[in-house]
């Protein structure tokens, strides 16, 4: 008798869906900066109090404030609202793994999606602590940038996004690009700012059912103001 598949058996063949667009990338960017303004010209306790679950929350209710009938956060007019802690099939077949945040733009306008699942901008966010002690910011590298190299998260995905909460006077550089490199990065690449750059990893080599991903950093910093 054949052994009937698990939810939890790979798939035969991974299909890879096509990259968000740069414009709908800078505007995912922008969103996430804006929506981390409102909450710093708030003083909102959740930047020094909160968990990275309550901080990411606080950035979606941002994210999904309306008025008149559209959404208020620039450049997500047209974008479904973004998911929080969906979970994703990764390129293994594992059905648990859950990314923080997903974006979707417009499906109209990428024709080949085959399946809107596994396609969008994943998002995993990530707290630094004061002092940015080695527990968290290891749990960037380890339980983050890893979990994109080895396609648990964004697997059928050319790009991606890694977000950093950081607490203290400390500038996330000083401990965060030292990680860059760790988990087959080929290739660093700064941003237009001091807190952004991104990495490539060729997941192909490793993983036949991934593709290769562009992992995109964004270091949000809580102003010393608020660590007062």
């Amino acid at each position: 008798m054949a052994k009937r598949a698990s939810l939890a058996d790979p798939p035969a063949q991974l299909q890879v869906e096509p990259d968000l667009s740069p414009a709908h990338k800078r505007a995912i960017e922008g969103a996430l900066r804006w929506a981390w303004q409102q909450l710093v010209a708030a003083n909102d306790v959740v930047l020094n109090d909160g968990s990275e679950e309550a901080i990411t929350a606080a950035l979606e209710t941002q994210l999904g404030r309306m008025e008149h009938g559209r959404r208020v956060a620039p450049g997500l007019k047209d974008f479904d609202h973004p998911v929080r802690g969906a979970k994703q099939r990764t390129s293994d077949g594992r059905i648990e793994k859950q990314p923080d945040l997903t974006f979707r733009p417009p499906t109209s306008r990428y024709q080949r999606v085959t399946n809107t699942a596994g396609w969008g901008c994943f998002v995993e966010c990530k707290l630094i602590e004061d002092g940015h002690d080695s527990r968290t910011v290891k749990s960037y590298s380890d339980e983050g940038i890893r979990r994109f190299a080895v396609g648990e998260y964004a697997a059928r995905m050319p790009s991606a996004m890694m977000i950093a909460f950081v607490r203290g006077n400390k500038q996330p550089a000083e401990s965060l690009e030292p990680l860059l490199p760790l988990h087959g990065a080929t290739t660093i690449a700064r941003g237009k700012s001091a807190d952004s750059c991104s990495t490539q990893h060729p997941r192909l080599s490793l993983v036949p059912s991934c593709v290769d991903v562009d992992l995109m950093h964004l270091w949000l910093l809580v102003p010393t103001k608020l660590n007062a």
